[in-house]
């Protein structure tokens, strides 16, 4: 089944976020960051323990693109990398990508999403791209909320996505949302499907 799309278009704001005392953001600097982002993406179910720096070759060094050092962010706690994401411009289309996001369980439902979400987006911001895009899956619910909250839209591009769509908004409570077709031009509005219309 293919996975969820969303893309942020250039226009999108982000927030200005101050970091809660004892975290702070720092980019990947060398190969000592490997099992810090193994444990960010694995505790994500992003990638498996037994593949792990296999995952990040594959993942983050052989991606067209990333810059491991420019594009790889860590939202820390008392030195511990605790979450990650990373944020590139596809070469293939020229669209900025947000990718690799993942947090250890023991830092969910804290709030934290937002800090690194927002620290690799402002990786693109100013840059020359039609829009920002990613890839999720329905059971994401956590990190599907934090994408609608930084002006992710979801993208009609399968079949069923619609459908998809409508069920993910109905399970987080969200009444509606504008939904874009796979070239970032508005589709329609798309309403949970106990919501109102």
């Amino acid at each position: 089944m293919a996975q969820l799309k969303m893309y942020r278009l250039p226009d999108a704001k982000l927030p200005k976020l101050t970091l809660p005392e004892g975290y702070s953001i720092s980019r990947f600097s060398s190969d000592a960051d490997i099992p810090g982002w193994i444990a960010c993406c694995m505790d994500g179910s992003l990638i498996d323990e037994a593949n792990g720096e296999q995952s990040f070759e594959d993942t983050i060094r052989k991606m067209p693109g990333i810059v491991p050092e420019r594009d790889v962010f860590f939202l820390d706690h008392n030195g511990q990398h605790v979450a990650t994401a990373t944020t590139f411009i596809r070469t293939e289309d020229g669209a900025g990508c947000l990718h690799m996001v993942g947090m250890r369980t023991e830092y969910r439902g804290k709030g934290l999403s937002k800090y690194i979400t927002c620290a690799a987006l402002e990786n693109l911001e100013g840059k020359p791209i039609p829009f920002t895009r990613l890839l999720t899956d329905e059971f994401r619910l956590g990190a599907i909320k934090t994408y609608l909250d930084f002006d992710f839209l979801p993208v009609e591009y399968d079949v069923g996505m619609l459908e998809r769509w409508e069920q993910v908004l109905g399970t987080l409570g969200v009444d509606s949302v504008q939904m874009l077709c796979d070239d970032a031009a508005p589709f329609r509005t798309i309403y949970r499907p106990d919501g109102n219309r």
